[in-house]
């Protein structure tokens, strides 16, 4: 009875809910099948199942890319090969890809021809020995840019892009576990990101202040006053690529500091990309976490439950969104 419906390559829509109605939580195909019998058993199936990123993984070349930014150049990815393919099956049910500063600029061309005013430039847009999967999140994190998938949707667009709370929730409030962490390890006071312009023989740097909440009072402030992180990036070929650049790197830094781990009753309109509120805590716990990770559970014992992981870049919820000026890697 199973075998018409456990093909590689088949599709897979798992839909949760309660009182016969339920929303999709995962969209994706079917990339292994275990055929398994213990003695003393029943024979069983265990099926994996993957969204798009498992094809985009499976990729690795090297070439050069006719896209004038790096934000037509995911979308280009991602409308050819086997996803194309996933399309029409509807693995894929949306791709969402937002323009990257370099196409407001003037971003290149397969010539190498680029800027406002259409003069040469030796840069172009090149895929070196990596998959679909790594050169995406290198164009995210050369532009603060998220890049993730859910329920079919792909999604390529600024980090953190939508501020609004998805839900807030507390102890008797259907939260069942959570688990809030502020750690101070690796924060940094000033980040700077560097790169030569070989041509001219002059450095390039960025460098940005990191001014999050770290605690009540200013205790933890001191501990990191005067430290910096400088990265070394020869991607980096102008100022603009510099100042993008170290946006990212203060926003992946800052996100470090607040983590949030916690379960809760079965809800499957809880997604990644959203932002979630504890709340009934008080100072410092009661906070609003970006979330990049959530887990749907049903198992014959416990029945439906959702598990969150969230970060915060602040112990202050206003503070939350806008690290670096702009509001991802989810990546």
């Amino acid at each position: 009875d199973l075998k018409p419906y456990i093909l590689l390559g088949s599709s897979v829509e798992i839909a949760l809910g309660y009182s016969g109605s339920a929303a999709s939580v995962f969209s994706g195909y079917i990339s292994r099948v275990n055929f398994i019998y213990e003695d003393g058993g029943a024979p069983g199936v265990r099926i994996t199942a993957m969204d798009v990123k498992g094809a985009m993984m499976a990729s690795n070349y090297s070439k050069q890319i006719y896209a004038k930014s790096y934000g037509e150049a995911v979308q280009q990815i991602l409308q050819n090969g086997p996803y194309q393919s996933m399309t029409n099956a509807e693995v894929i049910r949306s791709i969402n890809v937002s323009d990257t500063p370099d196409k407001e600029v003037g971003g290149v061309d397969s010539a190498g021809m680029g800027g406002p005013d259409n003069k040469a430039s030796d840069r172009t847009i090149e895929m070196v020995a990596e998959s679909d999967y790594e050169f995406v999140v290198k164009a995210a994190k050369k532009y603060n840019f998220e890049f993730f998938t859910d329920c079919g949707h792909v999604y390529f667009r600024p980090a953190k892009n939508d501020p609004e709370v998805l839900m807030e929730m507390g102890p008797g409030d259907g939260l069942r576990f959570f688990d809030v962490e502020y750690d101070i390890t690796g924060q940094v006071e000033t980040v700077k990101a560097r790169s030569i312009n070989v041509g001219k023989a002059k450095l390039i740097e960025a460098k940005e202040k990191i001014n999050n909440k770290l605690s009540i009072g200013n205790k933890a402030k001191r501990f990191i006053k005067k430290t910096e992180k400088v990265y070394l990036d020869a991607t980096i070929t102008s100022q603009e690529e510099a100042d993008y650049r170290v946006k990212s790197l203060v926003e992946e830094i800052s996100y470090r500091f607040g983590t949030l781990e916690c379960e809760c009753v079965g809800i499957p309109e809880l997604r990644p990309g959203k932002f979630f509120e504890l709340k009934f805590m008080g100072d410092p716990p009661e906070n609003r976490f970006y979330l990049h990770r959530v887990v749907h559970k049903m198992s014959e014992t416990v029945g439906f439950t959702t598990k969150l992981y969230g970060k915060s870049a602040s112990i202050t919820k206003e503070e939350t969104v806008g690290i670096g000026g702009i509001t991802g890697g989810l990546i």
